[in-house]
């Protein structure tokens, strides 16, 4: 299990993370991403500007150096990256028709590591926004297109359990089944930045992969 490099230069890496590999180092001791790009690609000392959940897969950076990563956090905190991902949801029939906005108040439980979103405000909750675009519907799920405007700790698996809408295999958020193929129907599909020293916009696409994408994907 190895991500695909899909740039690589003296102060950046942008990688195709597969499903089940952690972002940065946790208590499984499992290889991360970071890890992975120390032992694999040999540089400056890297730094993580962002992360995908481990049971998810796609498109993300690690920055190399200080200077680059505190760039590339300012992109991030200004909402300068441009960050969409792919998602199987389940009991789709609620969202509105072709496209939406998504607009929620979200609390992290960090001891059972998950977010409960919320439709008002309550005690510790931060907003969490996005937009999605229906592309393609099946007997019991729907392909959508989402766009994060803001980024909260499981912000689309949140949001959309919210709706009665989980994310397929997403069985801490109430989906009906496992995967076969493990992990969850979540995949990020793309990402924009500017470079952090030429200052160059830079867009970059994957695709996922697996059975249970097949249909969706023709």
């Amino acid at each position: 299990m190895e991500p695909k490099v899909l740039y690589s230069d003296p102060v950046l890496v942008v990688l195709d993370k597969p499903v089940g590999m952690p972002s940065q180092p946790d208590p499984s001791g499992a290889l991360s991403v970071l890890d992975w790009v120390t032992r694999s690609l040999p540089g400056d000392q890297v730094h993580p500007v962002q992360r995908l959940d481990r049971p998810a897969g796609g498109v993300m950076v690690v920055a190399r150096g200080r200077a680059s990563a505190r760039e590339l956090f300012g992109q991030f905190r200004a909402r300068q990256v441009e960050k969409s991902y792919l998602a199987l949801v389940e009991g789709f029939l609620a969202l509105s028709a072709g496209e939406g906005r998504l607009e929620h108040h979200l609390v992290r439980d960090g001891r059972h590591n998950r977010s409960q979103a919320y439709d008002q405000p309550v005690p510790g909750s931060r907003p969490g926004i996005l937009e999605y675009r229906v592309l393609k519907t099946g007997r019991t799920r729907a392909l959508l297109e989402v766009r994060l405007l803001t980024g909260r700790h499981h912000q689309i698996r949140a949001q959309f359990a919210l709706l009665g809408c989980p994310l397929a295999g997403d069985l801490k958020y109430g989906a009906s089944s496992a995967l076969r193929q493990g992990g969850i129907a979540l995949f990020a599909s793309h990402l924009g930045l500017r470079h952090p020293l030429s200052g160059a916009w830079l867009e970059f696409q994957a695709r996922p992969a697996g059975r249970v994408w097949e249909p969706f994907l023709d």
